[in-house]
């Protein structure tokens, strides 16, 4: 999509089929690679079906691709579908030991402090992502709440926000705004909606064009009802400001999407603006694959090796590939 001078390219999403919510943001002065992982999931106790690993692999391909032409590479948090892991794994992340340092070399890194404003585990995890990575890229930013400029371009981060609601023991993500020349791209994954009246109240003062929002985990039956209400409430109030928001990741891995969003998808109609998920914005049929796995089981049968691979140990599926 290109609004303005600023393009938007969307690289990896649930509705492309894989977890993430991967883009490129592209203006005459910079590129920026913003959340460059993809990832899969068990899903009602099944792994994930063959075509999954295949588009899992294609998304990488694109994403690696994306990283080689990117001036930054953008990491809001440290959650494996957002930076990839610094190890193997190849049950859901189809990782190497060294494709973190590989994907990092030479570039400009900007991401989250794992310092502060973080819970325990991504701290441990941007500890060694910082390990890892620094002896291999040019530079390296913690960038909670910093803006940076680049001729007419202008990249700031958010304050860190919760990981759905206020007191989520996920813990924190930023969001990016990337501004040329008087129009603006938010990019804000991970935000559950957002369920957070604070993240809305954020928002809207930033008045983007374009929002790309991380959406509500409706198939986890931990988020509460009040919660959920308080998405769509959010999401129905920057429906009526925003021209375009894309709506994707954890809102397509369950539950029925298209359903809930309806009176969000009413105010966007009666304001003018649009209501999309990502596959949508890049122009391609929507592929949510997770949450229709048990029927990719059934439409298209796994061959006898595949299925005996599932049924193996964690500790085998993660050292061995798939057969896909």
């Amino acid at each position: 999509m290109q609004l303005d001078k600023i393009e938007v390219i969307p690289i990896a999403a649930e509705s492309l089929g894989v977890r993430s919510l991967c883009t490129m943001i592209k203006t005459p002065d910079v590129s920026i690679l913003l959340d460059p992982s993809a990832a899969l999931a068990k899903r009602y106790g099944l792994e994930p079906h063959p075509m999954e690993y295949r588009t899992l692999q294609e998304s990488m391909n694109e994403i690696r691709n994306q990283a080689r032409d990117a001036s930054i590479l953008s990491f809001s948090h440290f959650h494996y579908d957002h930076g990839r892991p610094g190890f193997r794994n190849c049950l859901y992340n189809l990782t190497t030991r060294n494709e973190r340092k590989e994907l990092a070399t030479g570039k400009t890194v900007f991401a989250k402090d794992y310092r502060e404003n973080i819970n325990a585990s991504q701290r441990r995890r941007g500890y060694y992502f910082l390990k890892d990575v620094k002896p291999v890229v040019e530079d390296i930013q913690w960038v909670d709440g910093k803006r940076f400029t680049f001729g007419n371009t202008s990249i700031t981060y958010s304050h860190p926000l919760p990981h759905g609601p206020n007191d989520s023991p996920l813990g924190f993500v930023l969001a990016t705004t990337i501004e040329h020349s008087g129009t603006r791209v938010l990019f804000a994954p991970d935000i559950q909606g957002p369920i957070s009246k604070e993240i809305l109240s954020y928002i809207l003062t930033i008045e983007p064009k374009l929002a790309i929002i991380g959406g509500p985990p409706l198939y986890l039956n931990k988020v509460s009802k009040q919660e959920i209400q308080s998405a769509l409430y959010c999401l129905s109030n920057l429906a009526v400001s925003i021209p375009t928001i894309v709506v994707d990741h954890h809102n397509m891995c369950g539950g029925n999407w298209k359903e809930w969003s309806k009176p969000v998808l009413n105010v966007c109609n009666d304001y003018g603006n649009t209501l999309l998920s990502m596959a949508e914005l890049a122009g391609k049929e929507e592929q949510c694959f997770e949450s229709n796995r048990k029927e990719l089981y059934l439409d298209y049968p796994p061959s006898d090796e595949f299925l005996n691979w599932t049924h193996a140990s964690e500790e085998y599926k993660v050292q061995n590939m798939p057969p896909i």
